[in-house]
């Protein structure tokens, strides 16, 4: 008799086992195909990256393009309002003064120095392509150097936000915000700066 209880003790005691070893591994399949649904499906994956602005510009990187992490908070809800506005104090702490090599300095470049023959030299580019007409475009972020009307302008342009897979001669359909730096040819200092924002 007392055999056969603990036969029939140690049976339950078995029984209890594989019960919540089943359990165990069910739950653990469970949590298993979350995790390969998640990873799989890109559920709640981050959005496009894009830089937020801050209430004081970034330490910025002389290899890093122009962005919104250039901009205060403050700059960027007064070019909202406005579209655009002069300063004297830009981004990077290139001021109305500085050098053109100052400038060249803050942002990543392969300038030489503009040719006779030339009226634009691209400083920096995501990309550099001929659109369906022919045209050759160059895809912000970018940096670009013309001359106009006797001045050297740096124009600086950058999405707000990352671009969708494929973008390329449709990226004038996205808000950019963009710094210009008018440089006084004679004797090559800042003479305005002008940021804005639009498409």
């Amino acid at each position: 008799m007392a055999q056969r209880r603990r036969k029939e003790i140690l049976m339950k005691q078995r029984q209890r086992r594989i019960t919540a070893l089943c359990i165990g591994g069910g739950v653990g399949a469970v949590l298993l195909s979350l995790v390969v649904c998640l990873i799989v499906f890109d559920i709640g994956g981050a959005d496009a990256p894009v830089s937020a602005p801050v209430a004081t510009a970034l330490p910025y990187d002389a290899k890093e393009p122009f962005s919104v992490s250039d901009l205060t908070a403050d700059q960027l809800t007064q070019m909202r309002n406005q579209g655009r506005m002069s300063v004297s104090d830009g981004p990077r702490g290139v001021s109305v003064g500085d050098t053109l090599d100052t400038l060249l300095e803050h942002f990543p470049t392969t300038y030489t120095g503009l040719q006779p023959s030339e009226d634009e030299q691209i400083l920096y580019c995501a990309d550099y392509f001929e659109n369906q007409n022919g045209v050759m475009t160059v895809l912000p972020p970018r940096g670009l150097v013309t001359v106009e009307s006797g001045n050297i302008i740096v124009t600086l342009l950058s999405p707000t936000s990352a671009y969708p897979a494929g973008t390329r001669d449709n990226y004038g359909s996205y808000e950019h915000i963009y710094c210009v730096y008018t440089i006084e040819p004679e004797t090559m200092t800042i003479a305005s700066i002008e940021l804005g924002i639009g498409q």
